[in-house]
């Protein structure tokens, strides 16, 4: 299900650019379909200085950081998928403890980013980002004062927070472009205290009730996590601005991508009959979610789709920048994310990603040298330390 949900979610990032995407590929490039199967070679020049692993002589603990690779939930039936069915994961992550919570969605710096540039990006704030005017306006700030209030105010938050403190801080983060984090703040709210006031107004308490609502990871494993852990805030760490490849793709890059997810590739119709096998229990969705994290499921993926691009003999190379677009994307998120836990050294850090995005970020995020990568099987399967 997961492969299908990703595809569906490029093709809507495809479709924003204005990608066609029903065009067929020309005849010679489609009958040299690319082989079914992702392999590498050894590099001819490799870096002077190899930064695999963790600096031995360290001061103090490695960063920790589980990277868990996720399915999109919004867009599991209802009927097969509750939250209910996360008990066993949130369990499992909770006693992992993470000490930051990173998610996929895009900073509020970044979106500014984006909107200045909108006549190169086309949209693409209004697609991915919210709009702050509806907090700035309670709050009688700019964006960037906003963002500088969250800095100053968030280290006096606590579980003794009174309700007026966690209204000023929803409305805050809102402002500042960090909506789940507001979200955040509202959810520990007392139902009778989510109203408007200090700051919230009308308007934008009623998003937030909606973000409460929502059956995506963010909130159902994000905020439910930061919740039981006392965390205040999660950090954002997509990024789209190099969705600017995309924009400067010829009109081929539709047809050419459509085509390479139309190519069979062995055994996944097999992988993907497996993957609805996994809901309808707590049980089935811990065990989807280490099926998701496991290696056989990662190479899969690749091969079926971004190894898959790379390979295809088209003239422009055109699938290429479709496959240059993930992997800048993937780089910049993992950067993000290394920033957001710059000033924790030793912290543990969890990263919930897209499905697709997990082979890349541990290969981005393992030379770091005072990073270890922490088992998702190991964590998910209960074994402690």
């Amino acid at each position: 299900m997961h492969s299908t949900v990703l595809r569906c979610f490029t093709i809507l990032v495809l479709w924003a650019f204005g990608v066609p995407l029903t065009a067929e590929p020309p005849a010679a490039e489609k009958e040299a379909g690319p082989p079914g199967r992702f392999i590498t070679r050894p590099a001819a020049v490799k870096p002077g200085i190899d930064f695999s692993g963790i600096q031995q002589n360290l001061a103090g603990e490695p960063t920790q950081v589980l990277v868990l690779g996720t399915a999109h939930l919004t867009y599991f039936p209802k009927e097969a998928f509750t939250a209910d069915h996360l008990s066993l994961v949130l369990e499992r992550l909770q006693e992992f403890a993470p000490d930051l919570i990173a998610i996929e969605s895009i900073s509020g710096r970044t979106c500014d980013h984006l909107r200045r540039w909108d006549a190169l990006y086309d949209g693409v704030a209004d697609r991915y980002c919210v709009d702050p005017g509806i907090a700035l306006e309670g709050l009688g700030m700019t964006m960037v004062e906003a963002a500088v209030a969250v800095e100053q105010e968030l280290g006096s938050m606590g579980d003794a927070a009174s309700p007026a403190k966690r209204r000023r801080m929803a409305a805050l983060f809102y402002g500042a472009g960090e909506p789940w984090s507001a979200s955040l703040q509202w959810s520990k709210l007392p139902e009778d205290q989510r109203k408007p006031a200090d700051g919230v107004s009308e308007a934008l308490a009623q998003k937030l009730d909606r973000y409460q609502r929502s059956r995506n990871e963010t909130n159902l494993i994000a905020i439910e996590l930061a919740r039981r852990l006392g965390l205040e805030h999660l950090a954002t760490m997509d990024d789209h601005t190099a969705d600017l490849i995309q924009a400067r793709a010829p009109e081929t890059l539709g047809p050419t991508v459509s085509s390479v997810w139309s190519t069979d590739v062995p055994g996944e119709a097999e992988i993907e009959a497996k993957e609805e096998t996994f809901l309808g229990s707590a049980e089935g969705v811990l065990a989807g979610y280490r099926y998701m994290n496991s290696p056989d499921y990662q190479h899969a993926t690749i091969a079926a789709d971004f190894g898959l691009a790379a390979a295809t003999p088209d003239h422009d190379a055109v699938a290429r920048h479709y496959v240059a677009w993930w992997q800048a994307r993937g780089m910049r998120m993992a950067a993000n994310l290394i920033e957001a836990a710059g000033n924790r050294p030793g912290a543990k850090v969890l990263v919930i990603v897209g499905a697709s995005h997990k082979a890349y970020f541990d290969a981005y995020l393992e030379p770091m040298q005072d990073v270890e990568l922490v088992s998702v099987d190991a964590v998910l399967a209960g074994e402690g330390d």
